[in-house]
């Protein structure tokens, strides 16, 4: 894998520019405030543009044989937004809850991914996401009324190698986004009548730290799986397509750890019918899926300055993938998530 070093420690550089490439590590700091933002016409910016046109969101999945949990924290600026679900893999029901803040009220982020923390909240719904170093972990913690109470500890092994990715977007933007799966996770959720208990060899969890000056449409695929194999091997896969693409591609295989840099993706689906099965390819062929979805959450909006339709699906994963040493895979329904996004923000 080819991989940068950092020469700074901070995203943005003293000069104001982004440093650009697939790195080692992920960076301290997302320093967006430094970043010498000028429009199309290379012009300076207006303070309004700088803060309007920057974007962030959290998100984290936990996945276990008997069920997924996702949630995020996001926020475009002209709204915020938090959402969780828990789908059980068994009964094959959905719960799901979702809301909205206009123009990024009650909505906190850190700009240090493993330091800080991010808030939202919205009357008796309260999402926070505190990031601790040494070892790099989250502590996530969710509360709605006094029918979900989710507590847990999601921890990076020292052998777990990330996916920290700066690239060009549009004409004078950039994203940076942030990839760990396989994570080690502790604790409980609590969701009405039932209590799951997390427990670290059955459940893995899946992080996506992502930020930037993105283009104002903005449409990608994407899929994840963290998952322990048969014969405990632990298996974790990022693919996107139509985002940080340009130069560079967040591509990932893991196992055990160790990242495996794969080639880009393709996603084949119906968007009639987003439940019928999707085929997964990437173009070096070291990735050849069939995801089944099993549920969907699901929002659309289409207000004035901004726009989403998000579909996020739990389900299995069957066929191969292989590692750069050749070494291949077999999936048998294994569960992960699929994702069709498209966004105005």
């Amino acid at each position: 894998m080819t991989l940068k070093k950092a020469t700074y420690d901070k995203l943005i550089k003293p000069d104001g520019q982004p440093q650009y490439g697939r790195f080692n590590k992920p960076f301290a700091e997302i320093n967006y405030r430094d970043f010498d933002y000028c429009n199309n016409m290379d012009k300076p910016a207006s303070r309004l543009q700088k803060h309007f046109h920057y974007n962030q969101f959290h998100f984290l999945g936990i996945h276990s044989p008997d069920f997924t949990m996702a949630c995020a924290i996001a926020n475009v600026r002209y709204v915020a937004n938090a959402f969780v679900y828990l789908f059980n893999h068994q009964s094959g029901e959905l719960h799901q809850r979702s809301f909205i803040q206009p123009l990024g009220l009650r909505c906190k982020q850190s700009n240090q991914p493993f330091h800080g923390l991010s808030r939202f909240t919205k009357g008796d719904a309260q999402f926070e996401i505190l990031g601790r170093s040494a070892p790099n972990r989250y502590d996530l913690s969710v509360k709605i009324g006094k029918s979900i109470s989710i507590d847990a500890t999601i921890t990076a092994p020292d052998t777990l190698e990330p996916t920290a990715l700066c690239t060009h977007t549009g004409y004078n933007g950039w994203a940076y986004t942030q990839k760990l799966n396989t994570l080690s996770v502790e604790g409980y959720i609590h969701w009405k009548q039932h209590t799951l208990a997390l427990e670290q060899d059955r459940c893995l969890a899946s992080s996506d730290w992502s930020c930037g000056y993105m283009r104002r449409e903005t449409a990608w695929n994407w899929a994840s799986i963290s998952a322990f194999l048969p014969d405990q091997t632990r298996l974790g896969l990022n693919l996107a397509c139509g985002v940080n693409e340009t130069s560079f591609n967040e591509n990932t295989l893991w196992i055990n750890g160790t990242a495996h840099e794969l080639e880009s993706a393709v996603f084949e689906f119906d968007r009639k019918n987003r439940m019928a099965p999707w085929q997964i390819t990437t173009r070096d062929r070291k990735v050849e899926l069939t995801f089944v979805p099993e549920a969907r959450h699901e929002e659309k909006v289409n207000a004035y300055l901004v726009a989403s339709n998000f579909s996020q699906l739990p389900g299995r994963y069957y066929g191969t993938v292989q590692d750069r040493d050749c070494h291949t895979y077999k999936l048998d329904g294994v569960y992960g998530l699929a994702e069709d996004h498209y966004a105005k923000w």
